[in-house]
């Protein structure tokens, strides 16, 4: 049976305890290094209320939360982008310790201290960067992100040096709890019947599950016209592959990473990052490993994101048919899981834990 029953989906004091029990102490993926090599690019993320903001101050990477101490407007409005740390509002401008460095007619309106310019700092988060992949870490505290994935630190700095071209990055906002879609992408069970005319083609359903504190990673075999297709693609563009993982490889980082690698030559890579209790934000993006390019490069790029697009599909829908459901239960009660979905069984336990004498 799963640790969670069926109204932790759609309660609203469910959704503020998982703020506080689930996001806040863990290290969250909220970007990519590759989008923050410049003097003020910045990325930004949502998860429930709590805006965070990475800008790169000179090739020094710091994360804040996105609300300026001012009149309490999001700082960085876009998901990301090239523009100085400054407040779109009324143009307060701060600095990589978080204190306003730059205030429109400060002298006549304010005439602040230096003191008092420091208590409008803004709130400050841990940064560490692991590959490509930048983590951002709300609550204060001593876990460092290499203690946090543990083998999986490891995991991501191979991945990230690896795969170097980048096929898309993309945010789509879903509707349904987060946690349905991390239970969804962390089984197989479900590919026969909802990917029958995508995933179903590529991949062996009997998946390999081996877990890791509160992380797991399944493995498995591609069909042989999965491996013939990316041996083509190998050949024609030179792709390096890793030598781990050859055939298929699916991680889940709690809380809400899930990552897939595919023939030592293909990573994708999702967060579901919660807006409230009934709908959420999927970021994903998918690189192919450094090449050399040429002529073919662009069509297996496009039919790297036909395939990938038409697996969200079909995710997208079901995941809203069972939010559904769990809202539509007269008594709240845990799913039935068995034996090929230790993924989400995984993942509801490491949950649980986290939530523990929170709620009833």
């Amino acid at each position: 049976m799963g640790a969670v029953t069926s109204d932790f989906y759609h309660r609203d004091a469910v959704f503020a305890a998982e703020m506080d029990r689930v996001f806040r102490p863990s290290w969250l993926c909220v970007g990519f290094a590759e989008d923050l090599k410049n003097p003020n690019d910045f990325i930004t993320t949502d998860i429930g209320p709590h805006g965070i903001v990475v800008q790169n101050f000179k090739g020094e990477l710091r994360a804040f939360r996105n609300v300026c101490t001012h009149r309490f407007s999001r700082l960085q409005t876009e998901p990301c982008g090239n523009r100085p740390l400054t407040c779109p509002y009324h143009g307060w401008t701060f600095g990589k310790d978080g204190a306003p460095v730059g205030i429109p007619f400060e002298r006549q309106s304010f005439g602040f201290s230096a003191e008092e310019k420091v208590s409008l700092s803004l709130d400050t988060y841990a940064v560490e960067v692991v590959g490509n992949f930048v983590f951002v870490r709300m609550e204060p505290g001593d876990v460092t992100l290499r203690d946090y994935l543990d083998t999986y630190y490891d995991m991501l700095a191979h991945l990230g040096g690896l795969c170097t071209d980048r096929v898309e990055s993309e945010r789509f906002v879903w509707e349904g709890n987060w946690k349905l879609a991390m239970d969804n992408a962390a089984e197989a069970y479900h590919v026969p019947l909802v990917h029958a005319d995508n995933f179903s083609l590529i991949l062996h359903n009997d998946l390999s599950i081996t877990t890791e504190g509160e992380h797991a990673t399944s493995t498995g075999e591609l069909k042989e016209r999965s491996v013939k297709w990316w041996a083509n693609a190998c050949r024609a563009l030179k792709i390096e592959r890793s030598d781990q993982w050859q055939g298929y490889m699916s991680a889940v980082i709690f809380p809400n990473i899930v990552l897939t690698f595919s023939y030592g030559a293909f990573l994708t890579f999702q967060t579901f990052d919660p807006i409230d209790k009934d709908c959420f934000t999927i970021k994903t993006a998918a690189w192919i490993g450094t090449n050399r390019g040429g002529a073919a490069r662009a069509m297996i790029h496009e039919n790297l994101r036909e395939f990938t697009a038409s697996v969200r599909a079909d995710d997208e829908h079901i995941i809203a048919q069972v939010h559904k459901g769990t809202r539509d239960l007269p008594t709240p009660r845990r799913a039935v899981l068995g034996a090929m979905e230790a993924g989400p069984a995984q993942l509801q336990r490491a949950y649980a834990e986290r939530m523990k004498g929170v709620l009833a």
